[in-house]
């Protein structure tokens, strides 16, 4: 049976592999307005300027927990493609989380933090920099988004003879007069309904980071670990390595409704001061050398990600929307979830 996804971000392009993967003569036919190569400076599509990384936390709701397993899913799947596929850019590094406060939920590694992840254990406290209140260690997986997608949709193109199409729809029922009969997967980061609406519970939250070239003496330090700070006073200070030449990530900003598409002087000199105290042997001679400020607006939803499958007018649509920042962690966890029920509805109808 075939299947139309719409949206070819990370989340579209892991639903088709998993489709490809678990039926090799699917027809399936990916409808975007960008794919990997055209949308990598367009803020609206944000895969291509995450840093990318996994680092786990542990659950405050039933929500986080659930998406917890979506980023299980992901880990197991990208550590063998680490091995297997080492052209995806896919690369099983050292991840560190530092707390500069105290949180209980952190410190007693509740439940959705440690679990699946190699090598996870708590630092010793006085083995903690100056400042900071908590910290882990666990082996965690980094990858160039853009290179990822790109391995996955090359792989479908030419093996699958996966069809693409470049255009931008105002609605799913656009999707279903294109496609008559067929299934729908939505993957519309800002949650595109079947009426042309958007999701009421999607927002965006706006991110800045900063594309950096590592001095050659701390290149080896920075393309095997990720490191992230949260801060006392709320914000972020992280750097994840891009495999395959990409350089490293140095961020980063979470402005809830935020709205300028262009790079803002403020944030980026708010990111290189936390990075200056945190990653000193990131700069040289005093100077971060910036190969390119990323700006992006990471597609939110308020209760969590969108999941689930429903039919309007006889069409059959599989939502799968709402990911925020975390859309790479989740991507390969959710792709199986989303093919299940849509298999599911292919056996009832």
């Amino acid at each position: 049976m075939s299947t139309v996804i719409v949206g070819a971000g990370i989340i579209g392009i892991s639903i088709a592999y998993r489709i490809a993967e678990l039926n090799p003569n699917a027809d399936i036919t990916i409808v975007s307005k960008h794919f990997p190569d055209s949308g990598l400076l367009d803020p609206e599509y944000t895969s291509s300027k995450a840093g990318a990384h996994f680092r786990p936390f542990p659950s405050k709701s039933a929500v986080e927990y659930r998406d917890s397993k979506f980023t299980r899913g992901t880990y197991e799947k990208y550590k063998k493609w680490a091995v297997e596929h080492p052209e995806s850019s896919i690369k099983m590094i050292k991840g560190i989380d530092y707390l500069e406060f105290g949180n209980a939920l952190y410190e007693n590694v509740a439940e959705g933090y440690s679990e699946v992840v190699e090598d996870f254990h708590v630092i010793p406290k006085d083995q903690l920099p100056t400042g900071v209140r908590f910290g882990a260690e666990y082996t965690t997986f980094s990858v160039n988004p853009h290179e990822v997608m790109k391995f996955m949709l090359n792989s479908l193109i030419i093996r699958q003879k996966v069809k693409v199409v470049q255009r931008e729809v105002k609605s799913l029922r656009e999707v279903s007069l294109l496609y008559p009969g067929l299934p729908i997967v939505n993957c519309t980061g800002n949650g595109l309904l079947y009426d042309g609406n958007h999701d009421p519970s999607c927002f965006q939250i706006r991110g800045q980071t900063l594309l950096v070239r590592a001095p050659l003496e701390a290149l080896d330090y920075y393309e095997n670990h990720t490191v992230t700070y949260q801060l006392s006073n709320g914000e972020w200070c992280f750097v994840i390595p891009r495999p395959l030449n990409g350089g490293i990530i140095v961020g980063g900003t979470k402005d809830m409704g935020g709205t300028s598409l262009t790079a803002l002087d403020s944030e980026t000199q708010s990111l290189i001061s936390n990075a200056r105290v945190r990653f000193p042997d990131l700069f040289s001679d005093g100077e971060l050398d910036i190969l390119r400020v990323n700006v992006g607006f990471r597609p939110a939803r308020k209760g969590g990600v969108r999941l689930e499958r429903e039919v309007i007018e006889g069409t059959v649509i599989v939502h799968c929307y709402g990911f925020g920042g975390s859309g790479v962690e989740m991507s390969y966890g959710a792709a199986e979830k989303a093919v299940d029920l849509l298999h599911s509805i292919k056996v009832k109808l």
